[in-house]
C-alpha cells in the first residue's frame, strides 16, 4: 500500500517518527506495532483501517479508490453517474 502511495520507507517513518528498519519489520511481519502506529500509517497513506486491511482489492481498485478520496464531493456524484451510465 506504501508504494501506491509512491511513499518511500523513509518518508513514511518521518512522517510516522519511527526508524526506516522499523517499517521494514513492520512490512515483512517481523514485528507487532501498536494500533496508534497503525492509524498514524492509515492516515499517512490516506486510508481507513477497514482498507488497509481489505486484502481483496485489486491495485487498480485501491488506485482508483485513492483517487475518489481526493476529489470533492460533487465531482464524486458526476463520476457515479458516469460509472452507471457506462455499466448500464
Amino acid at each position: 500500500m506504501r508504494t501506491l502511495n509512491k511513499i518511500t520507507a523513509k518518508e513514511l517513518a518521518e512522517q510516522i517518527d519511527v526508524s526506516p528498519s522499523f517499517i521494514s519489520a513492520i512490512e515483512h511481519n517481523s514485528t507487532k506495532l501498536s494500533l496508534k502506529t497503525l492509524n498514524h500509517i492509515c492516515e499517512v497513506l490516506g486510508v481507513t483501517l477497514a482498507e488497509f486491511f481489505n486484502a481483496e482489492m485489486s491495485p487498480v481498485e485501491k488506485k482508483l479508490t485513492a483517487q475518489i478520496k481526493k476529489m470533492p464531493e460533487e465531482k464524486k456524484y458526476e463520476l457515479l453517474a458516469f460509472l452507471t451510465g457506462l455499466i448500464s
